[in-house]
């Protein structure tokens, strides 16, 4: 299966996803929440692609070939997360 892995790391704080959170704040945004497993996964629809979200900050787009397109994604759902500023 093709996509794109997006992982989030930070030396000084450890990352933890509060997914609840971010789905409410990708739903505002338009965004489409399929499911909600608090704690352990968030999947979602952005931009017509199904994107897995996990509390470590891993982020999975399938069918993505663009990286770019990948971290902008990505961008989007750390913030609505709280932890844009940890990651850049």
């Amino acid at each position: 299966m093709r996509g794109v892995v997006i992982g989030a790391y930070s030396w000084e704080k450890r990352i933890k996803l509060d997914l609840t959170k971010a789905a409410q704040c990708l739903k505002e945004k338009g965004y489409t929440v399929k499911k909600l497993l608090p704690g352990m996964m968030l999947l979602l629809e952005m931009e017509g692609y199904e994107t897995s979200v996990y509390p470590s900050g891993k982020i999975i787009v399938k069918l993505l070939e663009d990286a770019k397109k990948g971290e902008e994604l990505a961008r989007i759902i750390y913030d609505c997360a709280g932890i844009l500023g940890v990651v850049l």
